[in-house]
């Protein structure tokens, strides 16, 4: 017989830490589907959250031209991830 422990105190720090990050996630993405008049999920926010990171690193440089090249790989890499969730739409 195998003999496992839980810790219960633990597992509810994890779980008050995992709700108090998702909570401006939340209000987050509820704040992107009134400005983009869909419903964005947390997934999602997190992708235009990336998307706005790299445009930042990359309209804002500097460092170096390799640097900045890594910076555009990087939006571009965020936009077709965004493309793919289905939050950029081509008309």
């Amino acid at each position: 017989m195998k003999k496992t422990m839980t810790f219960q105190h633990e597992d509810s720090l994890l779980i008050r830490f995992a709700q108090m990050v998702r909570k401006p996630l939340v209000i987050l993405a509820s704040y992107y589907s009134k400005v983009l008049e869909t419903e964005i999920n947390l997934r999602q926010t997190l992708l235009l959250l990336n998307a706005q990171l790299a445009f930042f690193f990359t309209v804002f440089p500097v460092c170096s031209l390799f640097l900045r090249a890594l910076c555009v790989l990087w939006l571009c890499d965020a936009l077709m991830k965004c493309k793919k969730a289905g939050i950029v739409e081509r008309n």
